[in-house]
């Protein structure tokens, strides 16, 4: 008891703590409510102070656009005047700029063209010493050809594996179609006419007779040799004047296939007795430069481009050739021939005009002709220009002296033989060497001339007008025109620059400076809306810091009075614990206390049987006296058996004791133990047995009552019940069957203590621990009554001890839950 008080006051200290550290919380609180009542009136003051800043801005945005406004009417009131300034003077200022840009143009124009022609005439030299380059290299080349032949002669001692055999002689297919066929002369005859003599190179071209110029019914198919036979293959094979498939004919592959087609015009002229044309270089380069203009690719006679390529008017055709599956020359010469016939024999759509260029008579002049051959970009054609006119031809050489000089050379043949060819070698070496020096003049020139041309082009490009390029008339009337420009615009620029005294843009002015006079106040109380949201900030800023304070104060004493609660709670535990233990501890004592008791209730309940069983059979008994007093044969005692005398009436066991389980199962409860708290109850004296009154007189025959008669007027007064003495209150059900009550008692559902369905009957009254004799009538001997005194039950036996002993057990148990009452904190 000393540690559960010790442990009530240690509680009841924590809980002054508790409620002190609660006092101190709700104190913060009250400090952070009115802190944070602070912060929402500065919360509401600054929403405010920006409805009143949104207010000023929106007043000053109003203003803006009222000065935009007035800015706007001011330009469109100067537009305005301005456009009126300008209608005043538009037409004398247009006449005058037109009569300026006029002869500014015809000044320029006039540039232009002593520029186009200083253009062309440079043009033209740099074609002709582009040509003079070109033709240059190209004899260098062929002398340097010429050169490693020779060499090659004098060192080759075997067969040359480059030596093929075809019909009618050899080839060197190291060497171009045109010196094969020219030095061994393997061309196909020239007379149309003819059967082939087994060549496949033509040099002439069948031309159809001009009074029947579309038909081919004159051609001899006899003529030309299909070169499907084997025997032909070397002109076919790899490296026999192979053309590249991408990059098309090199520069030497164009000049010779432009000698091979002109060589077959020639022979078709001179079949007509016509003079053949020559192939100058120069004329030859010029045919290319005309081939690469984009007039030419479009078939165009560009008269300008002509002239740029040439210097000049020419005769031309132009056309196309396949490009498409050439591999090599003689691939190319036969592409070139399809071109060729079809301007010499399907020409009518043209009205046979190309024919007539191919076929005019020149009389004794040998027109310098020829042919320029220009790749496409597609690499799908080659566009094919023929050009040429009838002034004597340039000094540079006739290209189709090529033929000759190859034939010169002599024929190419596969013998094994050692040649000296120095003499020719050496000479060969001189011209290349002055052909050097000669090219290098001839290329410092086109340099010098290609430069000058792009001068003039740049100045062609930015040609500017001069004064100097008018005549004395022109120059008058362009400085009248300017004076006149001139005094028109220095008045117009008075005008506009006075414009704002004009009447209708001063008053816009005015307008507007008045809208930026409103503009400037809005913006000042904007200003001072603005100054005013600030603090009013800044001052919930402050009262929003205080507020947070008292929130960290407010969370450390919530946090102490959390310590102190948590504190309380331990020392209520450690209290509530001890007091339970001594609840615990006076369970244990009751439920020893209520184990007696159940034992006790099993005895009365014995007694109770005892005492039924002895009620029966006193009625058995009184019933038998009564026989005898009227004179009955005595009733045969009841043997416990049935009419049958089948057996016996088994008689009923007694209740089994309350174990404290619903199902009356389970072991039998152990005898109560002896308190252990040192209040073992007195043993209350067991009543003295009652007197047994006047004893009737003893019959005649001794006990045995059934040898004992009576007779009327002898019969024996039949003696009185004895009252059986009253047993002490202990607090539990007395003998009348009226249980006495006390304060807290518990009632047993199982017990029999008050019977309420008792019901009296009217010789005998029962309850549940004694029955009432109450019929006088009926007479019993002494040795009847003792007999019965026998079977009934002393108030001193054990049962009669059970009873004393409930009741001190139940007065112990209403002081024990007394003393045990749980002080509440």
């Amino acid at each position: 008891m000393s540690d559960a008080q010790g442990q009530q006051s240690q509680a009841q200290q924590e809980l002054d703590q508790a409620k002190q550290a609660q006092q101190q919380v709700n104190n913060q609180q009250q400090v952070v409510n009115d802190a944070q009542t602070v912060v929402n009136n500065d919360a509401q003051n600054v929403q405010q102070k920006s409805d009143a800043v949104n207010q000023a801005s929106q007043a000053v945005d109003q203003a803006q656009q009222t000065v935009d406004q007035a800015s706007q009417a001011v330009e469109q009131a100067k537009q305005v005047a301005t456009d009126a300034t300008n209608q005043a003077v538009s037409q004398k200022t247009e006449e005058a700029q037109n009569t300026i840009n006029n002869l500014e143009n015809q000044g320029k124009n006039q540039a232009s063209q002593d520029l186009n022609n200083q253009i062309n005439n440079v043009s033209g030299q740099v074609t002709n010493a582009q040509n003079d380059v070109n033709n240059t290299n190209a004899k260098i080349g062929d002398l340097q050809n010429q050169v490693k032949d020779l060499q090659n002669q004098e060192t080759n001692t075997q067969a040359d594996p480059n030596i093929k055999t075809v019909p009618n002689g050899v080839i060197d297919t190291s060497k171009s179609l045109l010196e094969n066929v020219s030095r061994n002369n393997l061309w196909n005859v020239a007379d149309m006419n003819a059967d082939s003599n087994g060549n496949i190179v033509e040099q002439n071209i069948y031309v159809t007779p001009d009074n029947d110029k579309g038909s081919y019914s004159g051609v001899n198919r006899n003529h030309s040799i299909a070169p499907s036979s084997s025997a032909y293959d070397p002109y076919y094979e790899d490296g026999m004047d192979t053309v590249n498939s991408q990059t098309g004919l090199t520069e030497a592959q164009k000049q010779e296939l432009a000698i091979l087609m002109l060589n077959q015009i020639n022979h078709a002229r001179m079949d007509r007795g016509l003079k053949p044309f020559v192939m100058t270089e120069q004329k030859y380069q010029q045919a290319q430069v005309r081939a690469s203009q984009h007039s030419a690719e479009i078939l165009d006679h560009n008269q300008d481009d002509i002239n740029l390529a040439f210097g000049q008017d020419q005769y031309e055709n132009l056309a196309y050739i396949d490009a498409n599956n050439i591999t090599n020359m003689l691939d190319a010469l036969s592409s070139a021939d399809n071109t060729l016939s079809s301007m010499l024999n399907a020409d009518a759509s043209s009205d046979w005009g190309h024919r007539e260029n191919f076929l005019e008579d020149t009389g004794t002049l040998s027109a310098n002709a020829a042919f320029g051959m220009h790749l496409t970009d597609d690499g799908q054609y080659y566009v094919l220009t023929f050009d040429y006119d009838l002034s004597n031809p340039d000094s540079t050489p006739n290209m189709m002296d090529r033929i000759a000089q190859y034939q010169a050379m002599g024929p190419i043949t596969g013998d094994a033989h050692t040649v000296d060819n120095s003499a020719k070698i050496n000479d060969l070496n001189n011209q290349i060497s002055n052909l050097q020096n000669t090219l290098a003049s001839q290329t410092s020139k086109l340099q010098n001339l290609q430069t000058q041309l792009q001068n003039l082009q740049a100045q062609k490009a930015n040609v500017q007008f001069d004064l100097s390029q008018l005549n004395a008339d022109q120059q008058a009337e362009y400085n009248n025109a300017k004076n006149t420009l001139d005094t028109i615009n220095d008045w117009k620029n008075s005008q506009l620059a006075n414009i704002n005294s004009d009447g209708h843009v001063q008053d816009a002015i005015n307008k507007r400076n008045q809208a930026k006079a409103s503009l400037t106040a809005e913006q000042s109380k904007l200003a001072k809306a603005n100054q005013a949201l600030t603090s009013a900030k800044d001052t919930q800023t402050q009262d929003e810091a205080q507020l947070q304070q008292a929130k960290d104060g407010l969370a450390q004493l919530n946090q102490v009075l959390a310590t102190k609660q948590a504190a309380l709670q331990t020392a209520k535990d450690n209290a509530n614990a001890s007091a339970n233990q001594a609840v615990k501890d006076a369970q244990a004592k009751l439920d020893k206390i209520n184990g007696k008791i159940a034992d006790l209730n099993k005895a009365i309940e014995a007694t109770k049987a005892t005492i039924s069983n002895a009620q029966a059979q006193l009625d058995k008994d009184n019933q038998k006296i009564a026989d005898i007093k009227n004179g009955q044969k005595p009733t045969k005692p009841d043997t416990g058996k049935d009419a049958g005398n089948k057996g016996t009436t088994t008689p009923t066991n007694p209740t089994k004791p309350n174990t404290g389980k619903d199902d009356n199962k389970g072991d039998q409860p152990t005898n109560p133990t002896k308190p252990d708290d040192g209040s073992q109850p007195v043993t209350p004296t067991n009543p003295t047995k009652p007197d047994d009154g006047t004893t009737p007189s003893e019959p005649s025959k001794g006990d045995n009552q059934k040898d004992h008669q009576t007779t009327p007027d002898s019969q024996p007064t039949t003696p009185t019940t004895p009252t059986t003495p009253a047993q002490p209150d202990h607090g539990n059900a007395s003998i009348s069957g009226q249980a006495g009550h006390k304060p807290g008692q518990v009632v047993d559902n199982g017990s029999q203590a008050n019977d309420g369905n008792v019901t009296s009957e009217t010789s005998s009254s029962r309850s549940n621990s004694q029955v009432s004799v109450n019929d006088t009538s009926a007479t019993m001997t002494r040795e009847q009554y003792k007999q019965q005194q026998a079977q009934l039950p002393q108030t001193g036996n054990e049962n009669s001890k059970a009873v004393v002993a409930l009741g001190v057990l139940a007065g112990m148990f209403g002081l024990g839950l007394a003393a045990k009452t749980k002080k509440e904190f």
